[in-house]
């Protein structure tokens, strides 16, 4: 690991990103004490605990996962499923003028 002081983090941060890309980390030290640490992303743990809160809102209803591509069903795409544009400016007008009362 390497540890540098917050000015020269400052300097040369495309230096010490491109160690970081190389799989070093970067300990920052502000007056000789560790404040931050800089490691790549892909060998960080934290995705794992990005997966596990996320699941945990999903099981509460907070959050829906996304849709993987494909998996809306076809009749969803059906030109009879979709609300015709007259009718909804028509509903959007009418819930206009009578707001406005």
């Amino acid at each position: 690991m390497i540890h540098v002081r917050i000015s020269e983090v400052k300097n040369r941060l495309s230096h010490y990103l491109r160690l970081v890309r190389g799989g070093e980390e970067v300990e920052i030290l502000d007056r000789d004490t560790p404040v931050a640490r800089i490691v790549n992303v892909a060998n960080s743990s934290d995705a794992d605990s990005v997966a596990s809160w996320q699941a945990e809102l999903v099981q509460e209803g907070i959050i829906t996962p996304a849709r993987k591509k494909g998996e809306f069903p076809r009749e969803f795409f059906n030109k009879k499923n979709k609300p015709e544009a007259k009718g909804i400016l028509q509903a959007l007008l009418e819930e206009r003028t009578e707001g406005w009362r």
